[in-house]
Protein backbone atom coordinates (compact mmCIF):
# COMPACT_ATOMS: atom_id res chain seq x y z
CA UNK A 1 0.00 0.00 0.00
CA UNK A 2 0.62 3.27 -0.71
CA UNK A 3 1.97 5.80 2.73
CA UNK A 4 0.09 9.26 2.86
CA UNK A 5 1.68 11.48 5.08
CA UNK A 6 -0.89 11.83 8.20
CA UNK A 7 -1.29 14.68 9.84
CA UNK A 8 -2.41 15.06 13.53
CA UNK A 9 -5.81 14.88 14.66
CA UNK A 10 -8.06 17.81 14.30
CA UNK A 11 -10.32 19.20 16.32
CA UNK A 12 -12.89 22.25 13.90
CA UNK A 13 -14.22 24.46 16.67
CA UNK A 14 -17.60 23.91 14.78
CA UNK A 15 -17.17 20.16 16.08
CA UNK A 16 -15.52 20.24 19.44
CA UNK A 17 -18.45 21.07 21.33
CA UNK A 18 -20.35 18.40 19.84
CA UNK A 19 -18.31 15.73 19.84
CA UNK A 20 -17.53 16.08 23.49
CA UNK A 21 -21.16 16.57 24.40
CA UNK A 22 -22.16 13.72 22.22
CA UNK A 23 -19.67 11.56 23.71
CA UNK A 24 -20.23 12.10 27.32
CA UNK A 25 -24.61 12.06 26.68
CA UNK A 26 -23.76 8.38 24.95
CA UNK A 27 -23.46 5.10 27.08
CA UNK A 28 -20.11 3.82 26.69
CA UNK A 29 -21.56 0.79 24.53
CA UNK A 30 -24.38 1.88 22.79
CA UNK A 31 -26.58 0.00 20.91
CA UNK A 32 -26.23 2.42 17.96
CA UNK A 33 -26.51 -0.26 15.43
CA UNK A 34 -29.76 -2.96 15.57
CA UNK A 35 -29.29 -5.73 12.96
CA UNK A 36 -31.88 -6.41 10.82
CA UNK A 37 -34.69 -8.62 11.90
CA UNK A 38 -33.84 -7.74 15.60
CA UNK A 39 -37.35 -8.57 17.43
CA UNK A 40 -37.23 -7.73 20.82
CA UNK A 41 -39.98 -6.25 20.81
CA UNK A 42 -42.34 -8.27 18.87
CA UNK A 43 -43.60 -5.57 16.57
CA UNK A 44 -46.14 -7.10 14.45
CA UNK A 45 -46.60 -4.35 11.76
CA UNK A 46 -43.19 -5.18 10.41
CA UNK A 47 -44.29 -8.89 9.64
CA UNK A 48 -43.79 -9.34 6.24
CA UNK A 49 -47.49 -10.71 5.25
CA UNK A 50 -48.68 -7.62 6.94
CA UNK A 51 -46.30 -5.11 4.87
CA UNK A 52 -46.43 -6.48 1.70
CA UNK A 53 -48.39 -4.87 -1.44
CA UNK A 54 -52.19 -5.57 -0.88
CA UNK A 55 -53.84 -7.56 -3.52
CA UNK A 56 -50.57 -10.14 -3.53
CA UNK A 57 -50.44 -13.58 -2.62
CA UNK A 58 -48.09 -14.02 0.15
CA UNK A 59 -45.88 -17.27 0.40
CA UNK A 60 -47.25 -19.29 3.00
CA UNK A 61 -43.80 -20.10 4.29
CA UNK A 62 -43.34 -16.43 5.06
CA UNK A 63 -46.44 -15.80 6.88
CA UNK A 64 -45.40 -13.94 9.92
CA UNK A 65 -41.74 -13.68 9.46
CA UNK A 66 -40.25 -10.39 10.15
CA UNK A 67 -39.82 -8.57 7.29
CA UNK A 68 -36.68 -6.46 7.50
CA UNK A 69 -35.06 -9.75 8.07
CA UNK A 70 -36.72 -11.55 5.00
CA UNK A 71 -35.09 -8.10 3.01
CA UNK A 72 -31.83 -8.64 5.03
CA UNK A 73 -31.50 -12.34 4.26
CA UNK A 74 -32.25 -11.93 0.19
CA UNK A 75 -30.46 -8.40 0.06
CA UNK A 76 -26.82 -9.57 1.12
CA UNK A 77 -27.20 -13.10 3.48
CA UNK A 78 -27.31 -16.14 1.05
CA UNK A 79 -23.98 -13.71 -0.82
CA UNK A 80 -22.32 -14.07 2.79
CA UNK A 81 -23.07 -17.65 2.84
CA UNK A 82 -22.03 -18.47 -0.59
CA UNK A 83 -18.71 -16.46 -0.06
CA UNK A 84 -16.25 -19.34 0.22
CA UNK A 85 -13.14 -17.71 1.03
CA UNK A 86 -14.75 -15.77 4.07
CA UNK A 87 -15.95 -19.05 5.24
CA UNK A 88 -12.39 -20.54 4.99
CA UNK A 89 -10.98 -17.42 6.54
CA UNK A 90 -13.65 -18.40 9.72
CA UNK A 91 -12.00 -22.07 9.87
CA UNK A 92 -8.86 -21.53 9.62
CA UNK A 93 -9.07 -18.55 12.09
CA UNK A 94 -11.46 -20.79 14.70
CA UNK A 95 -9.17 -23.87 14.33
CA UNK A 96 -6.12 -22.12 15.67
CA UNK A 97 -7.66 -21.49 19.12
CA UNK A 98 -10.94 -23.32 19.87
CA UNK A 99 -10.06 -26.55 20.64
CA UNK A 100 -11.51 -27.32 24.34
CA UNK A 101 -12.94 -23.74 24.81
CA UNK A 102 -15.59 -21.90 25.63
CA UNK A 103 -17.05 -20.07 22.47
CA UNK A 104 -19.41 -17.33 21.98
CA UNK A 105 -20.90 -16.25 18.69
CA UNK A 106 -22.12 -12.68 18.11
CA UNK A 107 -24.74 -12.33 16.17
CA UNK A 108 -24.97 -15.67 14.84
CA UNK A 109 -27.54 -15.80 12.31
CA UNK A 110 -27.54 -18.77 10.67
CA UNK A 111 -24.97 -20.44 13.04
CA UNK A 112 -22.30 -21.46 10.76
CA UNK A 113 -19.18 -19.75 12.98
CA UNK A 114 -20.98 -21.76 15.99
CA UNK A 115 -20.93 -25.20 14.45
CA UNK A 116 -17.30 -24.63 13.15
CA UNK A 117 -16.50 -24.01 16.39
CA UNK A 118 -18.24 -27.01 17.66
CA UNK A 119 -16.85 -29.26 14.62
CA UNK A 120 -13.45 -27.84 15.94
CA UNK A 121 -13.11 -29.32 18.99
CA UNK A 122 -14.86 -26.48 21.44
CA UNK A 123 -15.58 -27.60 24.82
CA UNK A 124 -19.59 -25.95 24.83
CA UNK A 125 -20.25 -22.80 22.57
CA UNK A 126 -22.95 -20.16 23.04
CA UNK A 127 -24.31 -18.71 19.40
CA UNK A 128 -26.59 -15.18 20.53
CA UNK A 129 -28.77 -14.13 17.79
CA UNK A 130 -31.43 -11.01 18.02
CA UNK A 131 -33.57 -12.47 15.11
CA UNK A 132 -36.01 -14.91 16.94
CA UNK A 133 -36.80 -16.58 13.00
CA UNK A 134 -33.08 -16.97 12.98
CA UNK A 135 -32.74 -18.27 16.04
CA UNK A 136 -35.21 -21.08 15.17
CA UNK A 137 -33.42 -21.71 11.72
CA UNK A 138 -29.89 -22.08 13.57
CA UNK A 139 -31.28 -24.28 16.23
CA UNK A 140 -33.00 -26.29 13.26
CA UNK A 141 -29.06 -26.16 11.28
CA UNK A 142 -27.31 -27.57 13.92
CA UNK A 143 -30.10 -30.08 14.36
CA UNK A 144 -29.42 -31.26 10.89
CA UNK A 145 -26.07 -31.23 10.88
CA UNK A 146 -25.96 -33.52 14.00
CA UNK A 147 -24.60 -31.21 16.42
CA UNK A 148 -25.33 -31.95 20.07
CA UNK A 149 -27.68 -29.30 22.19
CA UNK A 150 -25.10 -29.71 25.17
CA UNK A 151 -22.31 -28.10 23.15
CA UNK A 152 -24.45 -25.65 21.22
CA UNK A 153 -26.47 -23.70 22.85
CA UNK A 154 -28.27 -20.71 20.77
CA UNK A 155 -30.62 -18.10 22.42
CA UNK A 156 -32.17 -15.29 21.11
CA UNK A 157 -31.39 -11.76 21.89
CA UNK A 158 -29.11 -8.89 21.40
CA UNK A 159 -25.47 -9.81 22.90
CA UNK A 160 -25.26 -6.35 24.88
CA UNK A 161 -28.52 -7.15 26.83
CA UNK A 162 -27.49 -10.97 27.60
CA UNK A 163 -26.79 -11.29 31.72
CA UNK A 164 -23.48 -12.93 32.17
CA UNK A 165 -24.88 -15.01 34.73
CA UNK A 166 -26.57 -16.84 32.21
CA UNK A 167 -23.62 -17.55 30.57
CA UNK A 168 -20.20 -19.33 30.71
CA UNK A 169 -17.72 -16.79 30.68
CA UNK A 170 -15.77 -17.33 27.20
CA UNK A 171 -12.51 -18.20 26.03
CA UNK A 172 -12.72 -17.01 22.91
CA UNK A 173 -15.25 -14.70 21.23
CA UNK A 174 -15.96 -14.72 17.50
CA UNK A 175 -18.20 -12.35 15.17
CA UNK A 176 -18.89 -11.68 11.47
CA UNK A 177 -20.81 -8.55 12.20
CA UNK A 178 -18.73 -6.87 9.43
CA UNK A 179 -20.54 -4.35 6.71
CA UNK A 180 -19.46 -2.46 3.72
CA UNK A 181 -17.68 -0.18 5.85
CA UNK A 182 -16.15 -2.04 8.32
CA UNK A 183 -17.73 -0.91 11.71
CA UNK A 184 -20.84 0.18 9.91
CA UNK A 185 -22.40 -3.03 11.68
CA UNK A 186 -21.62 -1.99 15.28
CA UNK A 187 -18.69 -4.50 14.87
CA UNK A 188 -16.37 -2.21 17.77
CA UNK A 189 -19.17 -1.78 19.98
CA UNK A 190 -20.15 -4.97 20.53
CA UNK A 191 -17.43 -6.70 20.66
CA UNK A 192 -15.92 -4.26 23.12
CA UNK A 193 -19.27 -5.49 25.25
CA UNK A 194 -18.43 -8.84 25.30
CA UNK A 195 -15.27 -8.84 25.65
CA UNK A 196 -15.36 -6.91 29.19
CA UNK A 197 -18.89 -8.68 30.37
CA UNK A 198 -19.03 -12.03 28.64
CA UNK A 199 -15.83 -12.93 28.32
CA UNK A 200 -12.70 -14.39 30.72
CA UNK A 201 -10.46 -10.99 31.39
CA UNK A 202 -7.95 -13.29 28.80
CA UNK A 203 -10.45 -13.81 26.24
CA UNK A 204 -9.43 -14.22 22.21
CA UNK A 205 -11.58 -12.51 20.22
CA UNK A 206 -11.66 -13.52 16.28
CA UNK A 207 -11.07 -11.46 14.30
CA UNK A 208 -8.15 -9.95 16.13
CA UNK A 209 -8.37 -6.52 14.04
CA UNK A 210 -8.47 -4.77 10.84
CA UNK A 211 -8.44 -1.12 8.56
CA UNK A 212 -10.23 0.89 6.75
CA UNK A 213 -8.86 2.18 3.50
CA UNK A 214 -9.74 4.79 1.02
CA UNK A 215 -8.57 5.88 -2.71
CA UNK A 216 -8.50 8.59 -4.95
CA UNK A 217 -10.28 7.42 -8.41
CA UNK A 218 -11.36 8.43 -11.78
CA UNK A 219 -14.27 7.14 -13.96
CA UNK A 220 -16.28 8.76 -16.62
CA UNK A 221 -18.18 5.77 -16.51
CA UNK A 222 -19.63 6.62 -12.84
CA UNK A 223 -19.62 10.06 -13.82
CA UNK A 224 -22.23 9.18 -16.05
CA UNK A 225 -24.72 8.53 -13.65
CA UNK A 226 -23.62 11.05 -10.66
CA UNK A 227 -23.84 13.97 -12.61
CA UNK A 228 -25.21 15.85 -15.95
CA UNK A 229 -23.17 15.44 -19.18
CA UNK A 230 -23.90 18.48 -21.48
CA UNK A 231 -22.97 15.99 -24.62
CA UNK A 232 -26.09 13.78 -23.71
CA UNK A 233 -28.84 16.17 -23.98
CA UNK A 234 -29.35 17.30 -27.24
CA UNK A 235 -27.90 20.47 -27.15
CA UNK A 236 -30.34 21.68 -24.11
CA UNK A 237 -28.45 22.61 -20.58
CA UNK A 238 -29.76 20.96 -17.50
CA UNK A 239 -26.17 21.90 -15.73
CA UNK A 240 -28.99 23.22 -12.84
CA UNK A 241 -30.00 19.98 -12.04
CA UNK A 242 -25.80 19.04 -10.99
CA UNK A 243 -26.31 21.30 -7.63
CA UNK A 244 -28.37 18.80 -6.21
CA UNK A 245 -25.28 16.05 -6.75
CA UNK A 246 -24.86 14.85 -3.11
CA UNK A 247 -21.28 14.98 -2.05
CA UNK A 248 -21.68 15.16 1.31
CA UNK A 249 -22.58 10.90 1.92
CA UNK A 250 -21.38 7.53 1.32
CA UNK A 251 -22.97 5.43 -0.95
CA UNK A 252 -22.34 1.69 -1.72
CA UNK A 253 -21.31 0.60 -5.15
CA UNK A 254 -23.80 -2.81 -4.57
CA UNK A 255 -26.85 0.25 -3.88
CA UNK A 256 -25.69 2.02 -7.49
CA UNK A 257 -25.89 -1.91 -9.08
CA UNK A 258 -22.29 -1.96 -10.16
CA UNK A 259 -19.24 -3.90 -9.09
CA UNK A 260 -16.28 -1.06 -9.03
CA UNK A 261 -13.68 -3.94 -10.64
CA UNK A 262 -15.78 -3.71 -13.42
CA UNK A 263 -15.79 -0.02 -14.40
CA UNK A 264 -13.03 -0.52 -17.11
CA UNK A 265 -12.26 3.11 -17.31
CA UNK A 266 -11.63 3.70 -13.28
CA UNK A 267 -8.14 5.28 -12.72
CA UNK A 268 -6.12 4.96 -9.34
CA UNK A 269 -5.83 8.96 -8.77
CA UNK A 270 -3.92 8.04 -5.64
CA UNK A 271 -2.24 5.34 -3.21
CA UNK A 272 -4.51 3.60 -1.24
CA UNK A 273 -4.06 4.41 2.50
CA UNK A 274 -5.16 3.56 5.58
CA UNK A 275 -7.56 5.57 7.33
CA UNK A 276 -7.73 3.58 10.79
CA UNK A 277 -7.40 0.77 12.44
CA UNK A 278 -9.79 -1.45 14.78
CA UNK A 279 -8.15 -3.58 17.19
CA UNK A 280 -11.08 -5.65 18.48
CA UNK A 281 -9.49 -7.39 20.75
CA UNK A 282 -8.96 -4.29 22.70
CA UNK A 283 -9.71 -1.59 20.83
CA UNK A 284 -13.09 1.22 22.03
CA UNK A 285 -14.85 3.66 19.63
CA UNK A 286 -13.10 6.18 21.76
CA UNK A 287 -9.10 5.43 19.91
CA UNK A 288 -10.36 6.29 16.54
CA UNK A 289 -9.88 9.95 15.99
CA UNK A 290 -12.79 12.33 14.94
CA UNK A 291 -11.38 13.79 12.69
CA UNK A 292 -7.74 12.81 10.64
CA UNK A 293 -6.39 14.62 7.85
CA UNK A 294 -4.12 13.10 5.13
CA UNK A 295 -1.92 14.60 2.28
CA UNK A 296 -1.42 12.50 -0.73
CA UNK A 297 -0.55 13.09 -4.46
CA UNK A 298 -2.31 12.76 -7.74
CA UNK A 299 -1.04 9.90 -9.47
CA UNK A 300 -1.75 11.28 -13.17
CA UNK A 301 -4.12 14.31 -14.91
CA UNK A 302 -6.90 13.84 -14.61
CA UNK A 303 -10.39 14.23 -12.63
CA UNK A 304 -11.09 12.94 -8.94
CA UNK A 305 -14.72 11.92 -9.44
CA UNK A 306 -14.90 9.91 -5.72
CA UNK A 307 -13.42 8.40 -2.76
CA UNK A 308 -13.91 4.82 -2.91
CA UNK A 309 -13.43 2.59 0.66
CA UNK A 310 -12.30 -0.66 1.29
CA UNK A 311 -11.21 -2.83 4.53
CA UNK A 312 -9.38 -5.77 5.09
CA UNK A 313 -9.58 -7.89 8.35
CA UNK A 314 -7.04 -10.06 10.09
CA UNK A 315 -7.48 -13.59 11.90
CA UNK A 316 -4.33 -12.71 14.62
CA UNK A 317 -2.10 -11.09 15.94
CA UNK A 318 0.02 -11.99 13.28
CA UNK A 319 -2.52 -11.06 10.23
CA UNK A 320 -1.75 -15.17 9.36
CA UNK A 321 -5.24 -14.87 7.38
CA UNK A 322 -7.00 -12.10 6.19
CA UNK A 323 -10.09 -11.09 3.82
CA UNK A 324 -10.40 -7.98 1.77
CA UNK A 325 -12.92 -5.84 0.32
CA UNK A 326 -10.53 -4.27 -2.04
CA UNK A 327 -11.84 -4.21 -5.65
CA UNK A 328 -9.34 -5.84 -7.49
CA UNK A 329 -9.04 -8.91 -4.60
CA UNK A 330 -12.37 -10.02 -5.67
CA UNK A 331 -12.30 -9.62 -9.64
CA UNK A 332 -12.04 -12.98 -11.37
CA UNK A 333 -12.47 -15.05 -8.40
CA UNK A 334 -15.27 -17.08 -8.08
CA UNK A 335 -16.33 -16.71 -4.44
CA UNK A 336 -15.76 -12.29 -5.72
CA UNK A 337 -19.29 -11.40 -7.16
CA UNK A 338 -20.77 -13.32 -3.50
CA UNK A 339 -18.40 -10.60 -1.50
CA UNK A 340 -19.13 -8.12 -3.76
CA UNK A 341 -23.32 -8.42 -3.32
CA UNK A 342 -22.79 -8.95 0.38
CA UNK A 343 -20.47 -5.89 0.86
CA UNK A 344 -19.13 -3.95 -2.13
CA UNK A 345 -17.56 -0.82 -1.31
CA UNK A 346 -18.41 2.57 -0.26
CA UNK A 347 -18.28 5.39 -2.82
CA UNK A 348 -18.62 9.19 -1.87
CA UNK A 349 -18.46 11.69 -5.15
CA UNK A 350 -15.88 14.52 -4.29
CA UNK A 351 -16.10 18.14 -5.27
CA UNK A 352 -13.71 21.30 -4.07
CA UNK A 353 -14.22 21.81 -0.45
CA UNK A 354 -12.53 25.40 -0.65
CA UNK A 355 -14.46 26.18 -4.03
CA UNK A 356 -18.14 24.51 -2.13
CA UNK A 357 -17.56 26.78 1.26
CA UNK A 358 -17.11 29.90 -1.00
CA UNK A 359 -20.28 30.73 -1.30
CA UNK A 360 -22.25 31.75 -4.55
CA UNK A 361 -25.08 30.57 -6.47
CA UNK A 362 -26.68 27.39 -4.89
CA UNK A 363 -27.99 26.43 -8.18
CA UNK A 364 -24.78 25.70 -9.82
CA UNK A 365 -23.36 21.83 -10.22
CA UNK A 366 -20.26 21.53 -8.43
CA UNK A 367 -17.28 22.19 -10.88
CA UNK A 368 -15.03 19.14 -11.75
CA UNK A 369 -12.26 18.35 -9.29
CA UNK A 370 -9.16 18.45 -11.87
CA UNK A 371 -5.69 17.73 -10.52
CA UNK A 372 -2.15 17.20 -12.72
CA UNK A 373 0.32 15.10 -11.50
CA UNK A 374 1.79 14.86 -8.43
CA UNK A 375 -0.36 17.51 -6.94
CA UNK A 376 -0.67 17.93 -3.11
CA UNK A 377 -3.82 16.89 -1.74
CA UNK A 378 -5.68 17.34 1.39
CA UNK A 379 -8.34 14.50 2.48
CA UNK A 380 -9.67 15.08 5.94
CA UNK A 381 -12.05 12.12 7.01
CA UNK A 382 -14.57 13.14 9.78
CA UNK A 383 -16.00 10.34 11.71
CA UNK A 384 -19.66 9.93 12.90
CA UNK A 385 -20.11 11.15 16.27
CA UNK A 386 -20.18 9.50 18.97
CA UNK A 387 -20.15 5.90 17.08
CA UNK A 388 -17.38 5.80 14.89
CA UNK A 389 -19.60 3.20 12.61
CA UNK A 390 -19.61 5.99 9.30
CA UNK A 391 -17.16 8.51 8.43
CA UNK A 392 -17.35 11.66 5.62
CA UNK A 393 -14.98 12.52 3.23
CA UNK A 394 -13.66 15.89 2.11
CA UNK A 395 -11.08 16.75 -0.66
CA UNK A 396 -8.85 20.19 -1.06
CA UNK A 397 -5.78 21.18 -2.63
CA UNK A 398 -2.62 21.87 -0.37
CA UNK A 399 -2.14 25.34 -0.32
CA UNK A 400 1.63 26.32 -1.29
CA UNK A 401 2.41 28.26 2.29
CA UNK A 402 0.59 24.96 4.01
Amino acid sequence: MGKATTLKEVKPKWQVKQKEASVAAAPRYSDSFIPPGCDDQDDESDRYDEVMTKGHWCPPRLCGRNDSLVEAVNDWHFAMLNDSHRNQFYWDALAACVKGKCVMDIGSGSGLLAMMAVKLGAEKVVAIEASRDMVDLARLNAEKNGLPSDRLQIIHGLSSKVRPSTLCKADVIVSETLGALMLGEGMLDYMADARQRLGKAECQVVPRGGAQFAQLISSESLAMVSSVQKQCSLGFDLSAIGCLQDTGKIFFSKQWGFRMNTLSDLHSMSDRIAIFEADFQTGDRRDIPAVQQFKLRAKKTGVIHAVVSSWEVWSDAERKHKITTHPEDTKDQPWGFARDMQWGQGLQLIEDFDAANSGGDRAVAPAPFSVTEGEELLLTVRMSVPCRQTFQFTLQRVKADA
